[in-house]
């Protein structure tokens, strides 16, 4: 029987290299010895690549993987265990996780059997194209990735004939190290890491070929392509080669899957997920953030909704500034991607005190700044909305009470975005939807209707607050009509009297700093 791959790997270490904690490296949970060798000073790190070896590997990968693992050095691997294992700073704990990751991609490239199968014998053609297919392509079904290879270069049946003739294709995949499984799938487990290695060393090799290798990747994963439904991997695969690529394939194949007008939901779910991925790698982060402002004050609709799906999501949350600048530019278009982008932004402000404080004080910036766009207006309406956002709303009108900021913010909100024509109808039927919440009693019906009185005070009535106020013809809900009648006859403050109450509804409607400045105050903060 063919010995135990792993076990073959701990052996070779611990005997024939004399280095019996690499050995414990590869041990797992039930082979791990009482007297683990364990280095003074440094965690113990016993099994922390159990899986590096898997049990189908053969005995002389197995000795070739525990050759290249002897060269990493104990304490580099305990250091990036501790990293790994940081729970007081996420940033350490991913550079961490990534140093591991890196360890394991160096002990598992197969650079010589590449070297002998591909370049040494002069092999082109057929065989690199179907590792190269396999390779970005694994888990695959097998007759997939011989139609991917088919598509690679010129696309006449002549050619496609090329990879089924001669020698078998999946005889061809095994002579090249793909394994075939038992259901007829392309697989690299008895060389594990074979995949990436294949992938760096065309990129690397044929550097000729690599404007024609992404053509052939953005053809087979396009819409309708042959390996359009494996899109999500080949893009982690394609991330993984920009790390350290020249002329780096990732974000070019990105923009191609981009550059359509349709609202294809599962393509911008996948691109938003690989633009997360790239952000936290420290080689691609910089281009991910520029990428991202790029593509939010473009007119692409897809690449509008990508940018407001990152932003919703552990992206916003991790660099919520960076976030809400590109929320801005999508906010400046009423379209699919304004609706998400107005989601992210109250989905942020409900996680806490903070974060609703920092998006008011933003919020408040835009209409401040940038007084005839509509971002700071459509911003304000996600956080007024009764609707879907009536936690956030209420909150805001308990803070009210209590700070005379929020207030003013609530009162010059008002204001700016019934000023702003292209969102005429959205103000409306905001104003209708704080109506029925009082008239459902969510929310409390003389402070809520005082301070509409005094947005009423400091608006020109025209507009939405004058169909809200003095009717439509197709709108007589009771709710609105009870909503006309308190705002007709709740008693009104003269603004020039001296007002005695601290949170006075009429205070500071006029040129307040929304940050916390008292009423009235002659400061302002940029």
């Amino acid at each position: 029987m063919r010995p135990d791959a792993g076990q073959v790997a701990r052996n070779f270490l611990a005997e024939e290299l004399s280095s019996p904690v690499q050995a414990s490296w590869l041990e797992s949970a039930e082979d791990r010895a009482v007297d683990r060798g364990v280095m003074r000073g440094y965690p113990d790190v016993t099994g922390v690549l159990a899986d590096l070896v898997p049990r189908n590997v053969s005995p002389s990968n197995a000795i070739s993987i525990a050759s290249r693992l002897h060269r990493i050095k104990p304490e580099r691997l305990a250091n990036a265990v501790v990293q790994s294992q940081d729970i007081r700073s996420s940033e350490n704990r991913e550079k961490g996780i990534e140093e591991l990751s890196r360890i394991r991609d160096e002990v598992l490239l197969w650079t010589d059997f590449l070297e002998r199968k591909l370049t040494e014998g002069g092999t082109r053609g057929q065989d690199r194209v179907m590792l190269l297919a396999a390779a970005y392509l694994e888990k695959a079904p097998l007759e997939l990735c011989i139609k991917a290879a088919g598509e690679f270069g010129p696309r006449d049946e002549a050619s496609k004939r090329r990879f089924r003739e001669g020698r078998s294709p999946r005889r061809r995949m095994q002579d090249v190290g793909v394994d075939v499984t038992a259901d007829d799938r392309a697989a690299f487990d008895s060389r594990p890491g074979l995949a990436m290695s294949a992938i760096h060393m065309d990129w690397h090799h044929w550097a000729d070929e690599r404007v024609e290798t992404r053509r052939w990747i953005e053809r087979i994963t396009s819409p309708g392509g042959v390996a359009a439904p494996w899109a999500k991997q080949i893009g982690e695969r394609l991330l993984e080669l920009s790390r350290r690529a020249v002329d780096a394939p990732f974000f070019p194949v990105l923009d191609t899957w981009t550059a359509v007008s349709d609202d294809d939901s599962k393509r911008i779910s996948v691109v938003a997920q690989l633009f997360t991925q790239a952000a936290i790698r420290d080689e691609l982060a910089r281009e991910t953030h520029r990428k991202l402002l790029d593509w939010a004050k473009r007119g692409n609709p897809m690449q509008r909704h990508v940018v407001a799906e990152v932003c919703r999501g552990s992206y916003g949350h991790r660099w919520p500034g960076t976030a809400l600048v590109r929320l801005r530019h999508i906010l400046a278009i009423d379209d699919a991607a304004s609706e998400v982008a107005a989601d992210a932004l109250v989905a942020y402000a409900a996680i806490g005190s903070a974060e609703l404080a920092r998006v008011v004080d933003t919020v408040e910036t835009w209409i401040d700044r940038y007084p005839n766009h509509p971002a700071g207006p459509r911003a304000f309406l996600a956080l007024a909305d009764a609707d879907k956002s009536i936690d956030v709303l209420a909150t805001l009108l308990q803070l009210a009470k209590k700070a005379p900021a929020v207030r003013d913010f609530l009162v010059c909100g008002w204001s700016a975005t019934l000023a702003q024509p292209e969102v005429r109808d959205r103000a409306y039927q905001s104003l209708v939807g704080w109506s029925k919440a009082v008239h459902a009693k969510g929310l409390e019906r003389e402070f809520t209707f005082g301070l509409l009185i005094d947005v009423r005070n400091s608006h020109e009535p025209v507009d939405a607050m004058s169909r809200f106020l003095y009717g439509s013809p197709d709108t007589e809900d009771p709710a609105i009509v009870s909503a006309r009648f308190a705002l007709a006859n709740l008693r009104q403050v003269d603004r020039d009297s001296k007002c005695l109450e601290l949170n006075c509804p009429v205070r500071g409607a006029h040129g307040v700093n929304l940050r916390g400045s008292a009423a009235n105050s002659n400061t302002q903060e940029e």
